[in-house]
């Protein structure tokens, strides 16, 4: 008793739950899972370094930029000393300030100063500091020290601390020695140029009685203190050198300003708001938050990619599995590169391949086993059968000999004769396809015999209006076969062919070649066969014809099979069918001990 091969190839299916809740991972998630999971603490060593570089260079790259802010001031300074600097020498030159002078050389004193923007300039009597002429109030000019070194000078101005920027320059005037002093305001009008960055915040202190009190800010944000502390202060007396104060809120440098003799006169402050710019984003937790989150982002999009370049082989390979488990053996996968996934495709289509082999030979197996059951109850039957047969066709005929029986009586017993050889006849043809003879094979001409077939069929073809004509595609075939039984088989063929093409066609019997193959095609241009009984059409006794007894197809199946050979349909409904035979072109060659 033979087992069909799907039962044998059909997986078991177990089912196993943990519980009410299951979670099915594919195997692609878990290699996502796995590679990121290999990957994180590399990513966090990476990122921390990465982090802590850029996090340093920013900072440093922040230092520089708020000591070249710091600078801008320091450089505005020295600009604006400069330019008192060339308005004095304009005055002294051209127009300076006389004791006692008229009026109009007075005025010309104010307008070169107004056209040089000195705020105030006033000629000083050295032996007693005596304002003899002065563009600005008394009570201004008297808050300003005539020191060689006091350049940078905080002044009450309407009650508002404003620092200013003075210079003095020695004038003889009829033998009296006199002070020429320039001082020009550092007001809201000073350094105009940083005013649209709303994140910096540049601050001048200056000496007062209660300290370096601000007397410039460029934003003036509410938090900015009034005074430097006390502690900055000695920092900058001691160091000498400018100090980083990093705050919640700010980031920011202190730039200490001294005189020629070392004197603190000022402090220069430029801050960063951290929370309105990168200086409050970019900082190394932050920096480690984000290389982290980009680095699994690209590990987890690489793990993917890998996993389902891995496993897209296997997916074809589960899809092809379970095609054979359905019975599809003619499934194969794509075989690509030379890897084990390339190997495991080439030995899943090997074994499908064999399966698809093993399938046809248990087909085959199963055939020949009702074949031969068959032929068993077919010889005893026909036993059986033939015997009252031969004595109910003996009788019958002595009586239609003897018997003077009406006309009408004879006949009816001329129909039990015929329909009495008809069943003889019918048994013959059973016990032919049931145990055929063993083949008495020859090498002999394909296109000879398809010649003689067509030159035994030619009335037929005729009548019916049938044109046929011999394809040839592979002159000089031969065919290793029993040259009767082979007829026999094309010959039904042909027969079926013309039944398909009850009001004429084309019959094309094919000649072809391929790897010691010779096949034989019977093509027909009828309606072909219908799709339900494609299957079953080779199996005995299945018929489309009213009369016919449907071991016309079987016999050539049993045939082919005698021959090792086999036939195929390829039917095309509405266009015809086709019938291939293939047959060894000559005989196998014997293998040496």
């Amino acid at each position: 008793m033979s087992v069909p091969l799907v039962a044998l190839t059909r997986p078991l299916k177990t089912q196993r739950k943990t519980g009410a809740f299951v979670i099915h991972w594919s195997l692609q998630r878990k290699l996502v899972l796995a590679f990121w999971l290999v990957s994180v603490i590399p990513t966090m060593i990476a990122a921390e370094l990465a982090a802590s570089t850029l996090s340093q260079i920013f900072d440093s790259n922040v230092r520089v930029w708020l000591q070249e802010s710091t600078k801008i001031v320091e450089d505005e300074i020295s600009e604006i000393l400069r330019d008192n600097s060339r308005t004095a020498q304009l005055l002294l030159n051209h127009s300076q300030p006389q004791v006692g002078g008229s009026l109009a050389d007075n005025r010309l004193t104010t307008d070169i100063a107004t056209a040089m923007d000195a705020d105030v300039v006033a000629l000083i009597r050295t032996r007693d500091h005596k304002v003899m002429f002065s563009t600005a109030s008394d009570e201004i000019v008297k808050q300003i020290s005539l020191a060689p070194n006091a350049v940078l000078q905080t002044l009450s101005n309407d009650g508002t601390p404003t620092g200013a920027v003075v210079s003095t320059f020695p004038s003889l005037q009829n033998g009296e020695d006199y002070q020429l002093m320039i001082a020009t305001y550092l007001d809201a009008s000073f350094l105009t140029s940083v005013d649209d960055v709303h994140s910096l915040d540049l601050r001048l202190y200056l000496a007062s009685p209660q300290g370096f009190a601000q007397v410039f800010s460029s934003q003036r944000f509410e938090d900015a203190p009034n005074v430097i502390p006390k502690r900055i202060e000695d920092i900058l007396r001691a160091t000498r050198a400018p100090s980083e104060q990093f705050t919640s809120r700010f980031s920011g440098l202190y730039r200490p300003l001294f005189n020629d003799n070392g004197q603190l006169q000022g402090v220069v402050y430029s801050g960063l708001l951290r929370h309105s710019s990168l200086v409050g984003l970019v900082n190394q937790s932050n920096l480690f938050i984000l290389i982290f989150l980009l680095g699994s982002a690209l590990s987890l999009g690489v793990g993917w990619l890998v996993s389902r370049r891995m496993t897209q082989p296997l997916r074809a390979l589960s899809a092809g599995v379970q095609a054979i488990t359905a019975g599809d053996y003619g499934q194969r996968v794509e075989v690509a590169g030379d890897d084990e996934m390339a190997d495991l495709a080439t030995t899943f289509n090997h074994m499908a391949a064999g399966l698809k082999e093993l399938q046809h030979l248990e087909a085959q197996l199963r055939r020949r086993d009702r074949l031969h059951a068959l032929g068993e109850v077919a010889m005893g039957l026909a036993h059986e059968i033939r015997n009252p047969l031969g004595i109910i066709k003996t009788a019958t005929q002595l009586l239609h000999r003897r018997a003077a029986l009406p006309e009408t009586d004879m006949r009816h017993l001329e129909y039990v004769i015929s329909e009495v050889t008809r069943i003889n006849d019918l048994i013959t043809e059973f016990l032919d396809f049931a145990k055929p003879n063993a083949p008495l094979r020859a090498v002999i001409s394909a296109r000879q015999l398809l010649e003689e077939l067509l030159g035994f069929c030619a009335p037929e073809l005729v009548n019916q209006h049938i044109e046929a004509v011999i394809d040839d595609q592979a002159p000089g075939a031969t065919l290793y076969a029993d040259a009767r039984q082979l007829q026999q088989a094309c010959l039904n063929l042909v027969l079926n062919a013309i039944d398909a093409m009850p009001g004429g066609g084309h019959l094309r019997l094919g000649i072809a070649n391929a790897e010691q193959t010779t096949i034989i095609s019977i093509s027909d241009s009828g309606q072909g066969i219908p799709p339900d009984m494609i299957e079953r059409i080779f199996n005995p006794f299945v018929t489309t014809k009213a009369s016919g007894t449907g071991l016309g197809l079987a016999k050539v199946f049993s045939i082919m099979e005698n021959h090792d050979g086999r036939v195929e349909c390829v039917n095309q409904p509405g266009m015809g069918a086709t019938f291939n035979l293939y047959l060894a072109d000559h005989p196998p060659v014997p293998v040496s001990a």
